[in-house]
């Protein structure tokens, strides 16, 4: 045998090893019974800001530092991306490495503990807050609805809250996948990598209650990767269960801009007998009134109000704010909806959901087929590149 050939055959069954490895998890796939979406319903709407705290605070929560020598996409340190941060005035800047929580290790600055997971080819990854530890479980290659769900059942827990991370990127969380996932929290709408606020219509449209959020997803520190996206969150003081609970409740928004400058702020919203009305601090250049599937329903131009009576096939409302200055051409924020209830309460996007254990068995089955098959037909191939002289 020759050595290019002994090499081949070597290589041919590292690749291959390390494949049936890698895919190990999928044994694990969980296939559920998955309910049919129902849009919000009820005649008492949900308010997210119907109560307003004593200030409004400047958040990101997914940037990246430096980690394993830079092989995880990081460009500076923890100390770098903070003071940059820090000159755009953020009252709270958090990294959230991949898989990783950053130790607090900084006892002058406020710390939230957050990560970004996902071990996956497709970057279907989830943002995850307020967790002690990271839980690296992932599917790595093919992911199927009822794949993602299950991963987002293992990061949810009571105490922490989970977003889904630029949803349009790569293979991400597709309009089928936001019919049906439960168990999270927050959507990121907006990022310097995605814009992804149609598909938050599309959760927000079959009924799931998940608060919109903006950030940077900076990797680096150079111009235009900071200070793009945040997210306003409304407190009555800069703890971590105020960010949690206001975050939890929709009492925020997320906008896109420059170098951090706020344009305007929200003063108010109200919905008295089905009339929604939206105050702003100062004339905007439009505000756009949205409902389901992100269809427009009223538009107001160089006002600081607008009102809409909601019609009953309005299931949620929601605001976009546009506004420029001379030196900044390009600020919209996106304010989160207010939703049909039956008591007007918070709605939960949580659900303990069935496993349809027939399906889960056959779709267990059917991989170790998988495997088998593409063993015989790698050590085929081989088999016949070897004979070749």
């Amino acid at each position: 045998m020759s050595k290019f050939k002994k090499a081949l055959s070597i290589g041919a069954i590292i690749l291959t090893c390390s494949f049936i490895i890698a895919t190990l998890p999928y044994y694990k796939t969980v296939i559920y019974k998955l309910p049919a979406p129902k849009p919000f319903a009820g005649d008492t709407f949900y308010n997210p800001y119907q109560t307003t705290g004593k200030q409004w605070i400047k958040a990101n929560f997914h940037a990246h530092s430096i980690m394993h020598f830079g092989l995880a996409n990081g460009d500076n340190t923890p100390e770098e991306m903070f003071a940059v941060y820090d000159s755009m005035h953020y009252d709270l800047a958090c990294i959230s490495n991949y898989n990783n929580i950053l130790p607090n290790n900084y006892p002058k600055r406020y710390y939230l503990p957050a990560y970004e997971h996902g071990l996956n080819t497709g970057a279907i990854h989830r943002l995850v807050l307020n967790n002690q530890q990271a839980d690296r479980f992932d599917f790595p290659f093919y992911q199927n609805v009822h794949h993602k769900q299950q991963v987002l059942n293992l990061q949810k827990s009571e105490d922490n809250l989970v977003g889904l991370t630029h949803p349009v990127f790569k293979t991400g969380y597709s309009k089928s996948d936001l019919k049906y996932l439960t168990n999270y929290d927050l959507f990121e709408g907006i990022s310097v990598r995605a814009t992804s606020v149609e598909r938050w219509d599309e959760a927000l449209s079959h009924g799931h209650p998940v608060w919109v959020i903006g950030n940077d997803d900076a990797h680096n520190t150079r111009f235009g990767t900071c200070g793009v996206c945040w997210t306003m969150v409304n407190v009555d003081s800069l703890t971590k269960d105020e960010v949690l609970k206001n975050l939890k409740s929709g009492n925020s928004y997320a906008t896109r801009g420059w170098v951090g400058q706020e344009m305007n702020r929200i003063k108010g919203v109200s919905i008295d007998s089905n009339r929604y009305v939206l105050e702003l601090e100062k004339k905007s250049d439009s505000i756009i009134l949205k409902s389901d599937f992100g269809k427009t329903v009223a538009v107001a131009t160089h006002a600081n109000k607008i009102s809409y009576t909601i019609q009953e096939t309005d299931t949620y409302l929601r605001a976009e704010l546009f506004d420029t200055e001379p030196w900044n051409n390009y600020t919209k924020t996106y304010l989160n909806p207010v939703v049909r209830t039956v008591d007007g309460t918070c709605p939960s996007n949580r659900a303990t959901l069935e496993i349809n254990k027939t399906k889960t068995w056959l779709w267990r089955m059917g991989f170790l087929i998988f495997q088998f098959v593409l063993g015989v037909a790698i050590v085929y191939l081989l088999k016949m590149i070897l004979k070749i002289k």
